[in-house]
């Protein structure tokens, strides 16, 4: 995987990074090229021959429960009813997917390691993006951030860089919180999702996570606030390179009216 360092994107970045009463938000976009480089290379045959192991020793746990003569059927009705969110784990094409998203997770946290810990269960399969977008808007409205306001471009950005009607999106959420790298940190919860545009062959990895305000002191000043205008220690606003992106007209995304309801129906399931 290789990270695309869009400027566009900064904006964004800066803003879902902030502190409420309670917590510490932690959030992002980063858009990744999934045109495998030699490292990610190797990553894929060892997700994909992790993924073999696992489920040939079900396979044959499955035999030893089946009568002699249905062993070969009943195998591979089993292997073939494996499915995942990416789909049936016996096509390549579903592996590929499940290691993007494994590549994708450590290429944003280089100094931790999900190719041994995740299983495709640990994620799922979103088929409406109206109710994703809606979700992730309704999060950071009661974190008291009002997108149409304060991120009124953000919806629109990344569409022109994926191509949301296009993409597959998957949610990720596992079971054991110490599969997140926050998760030592006092991670109280997360919101995370992975857009993938297989034509383009990109992945825009998006996320919230809530720290525990025990477990960190509050934003250090000359972070970026909410409306995206950076304050220096003694109060000044800097405005940065891309800080006039959300002077242009409100997006119809982020609106009261719902206007990306059109383009989110036309979406591919």
């Amino acid at each position: 995987m290789k990270f695309l360092p869009l400027r566009k994107l900064d904006p964004i970045n800066r803003a879902l990074v902030f502190d409420t009463p309670d917590c510490r938000i932690i959030g992002g976009c980063e858009i990744f090229t999934t045109k495998a480089a030699g490292a990610d290379k190797k990553l894929y045959k060892a997700i994909s021959k992790t993924l073999s192991s696992r489920y040939e020793a079900d396979l044959r746990l499955s035999e030893e429960l089946s009568p002699p003569s249905d062993n070969k059927l009943q195998s591979k009705a089993v292997y073939q009813s494996l499915h995942s969110p990416f789909g049936p784990l016996d096509q390549i094409s579903a592996r590929k997917t499940f290691a993007y998203m494994i590549a994708t997770l450590n290429a944003s946290h280089p100094d931790y390691d999900f190719s041994s810990v995740l299983r495709p269960t640990d994620f799922r399969r979103e088929k409406n993006l109206r109710t994703v977008i809606n979700t992730f808007n309704i999060t950071l409205f009661n974190l008291g951030v009002n997108v149409s306001k304060t991120l009124p471009r953000m919806w629109d950005i990344i569409d022109s860089e994926m191509d949301l009607t296009h993409c597959n999106i998957y949610s990720y959420s596992p079971d054991d919180v110490s599969c997140d790298p926050y998760g030592e940190e006092g991670l109280i919860w997360s919101s995370i999702y992975f857009f993938f545009n297989k034509h383009k062959k990109r992945v825009c990895y998006l996320f919230l996570r809530g720290i525990s305000a025990l477990s960190h002191s509050p934003v250090e000043a000359g972070v970026w606030s909410l409306s995206g205008v950076r304050r220096s220690a003694d109060g000044e606003e800097d405005s940065g390179d891309e800080s006039d992106m959300w002077a242009e007209n409100k997006s119809i995304w982020g609106d009261d009216d719902g206007g990306y309801e059109d383009m989110a129906e036309d979406m591919e399931m």
